[in-house]
């Protein structure tokens, strides 16, 4: 018992200093913030409702924080697509702003300026095609994980685990990435478990991710009674079978996967930046 609440202890430290600590987000300048990044675009035909998978771009975004306005390059195959009629609206502390377009009512959008990497278009184009354009990162930070053991151990459920998948189109794959998820049975506190190249399926809505006896590598603490709290990466803790639906037009997603032999996780999350407050 005193182990455990120890293990308890240090994991209550560790997430108070995760979620205090803001020393690595980048500076902005207070006026204008330029952000190029790679895009993901999910494809689907709203006439015929046929799924036409994914393609990249590249994408400039630029936003103009005391006009509240924006501009938006996106280069495909050298082909250039330029939108300069964004309305960007702040919605957090000049940190998250929604996108709207003047002239496309189907255009909206979300971006993090803190987090460069969480970005989200959705639009139609003049032949009838629904894009999702998203950077190749989908973020699921709210989330509800439960967590069920093999023996007498109490299962347990949480809202800090966070879940990452990055789609790598050419391949048709994705990288996982699991943080700071708590392995009771075994008094482990898990910082990040990944696993790479793991098979996607393109779907109307997004995509699901599976498969079976994934290797992963994961970084956990441990208490031990000798030397304190320990960090360790190891490749002990595969992804016995993984199963994930993520829906790109809801913004939502439902995971169940077993964490080695001894632990079977379910999970429901939503993407980040949350777009509940958006009416799509």
């Amino acid at each position: 018992m005193k182990r455990i609440l120890l293990l308890i202890a240090v994991i209550a430290l560790m997430c108070t200093a995760i979620s205090c600590s803001n020393d690595d987000e980048p500076k902005r300048d207070n006026r204008m913030v330029t952000i190029n990044t790679p895009m993901v675009n999910h494809m689907v035909n709203t006439a015929s409702g046929d799924v036409l998978g994914f393609t990249t771009t590249q994408n400039k975004l630029v936003i103009d924080v005391d006009k509240r306005t924006a501009s938006i390059e996106m280069i495909n195959n050298g082909d250039t697509t330029r939108l300069n009629d964004i309305i960007a609206t702040p919605k957090e502390d000049l940190s998250v702003f929604q996108l709207s377009s003047a002239s496309d009512p189907s255009f909206k959008g979300y971006v993090d300026i803190y987090e460069g990497t969480s970005i989200r278009y959705r639009y139609i184009t003049a032949d009838g095609i629904r894009v999702i354009s998203t950077t190749p990162e989908v973020f699921f930070l709210k989330t509800n994980s439960t967590i069920v053991y093999d023996d007498m151990t109490p299962s347990s459920t949480t809202e800090e685990t966070r879940y990452q998948f990055t789609i790598q189109p050419a391949g048709q794959n994705a990288t996982i990435q699991v943080t700071q998820i708590v392995h009771a049975k075994d008094l482990k506190y898990f910082e990040s478990i990944t696993s790479s190249n793991v098979p996607i399926t393109v779907t109307r809505n997004g995509f699901t991710i599976s498969g079976e006896n994934l290797p992963t590598t994961a970084i956990y603490r441990a208490y031990n009674d000798s030397t304190g709290s320990t960090k360790t990466t190891t490749n002990q803790y595969p992804f016995k079978t993984f199963n994930a639906t993520v829906d790109l037009v809801n913004d939502r997603m439902e995971a169940n996967f077993m964490m080695g032999a001894s632990a079977t996780v379910t999970a429901t999350g939503r993407t980040y930046p949350d777009y509940r407050e958006i009416d799509w």
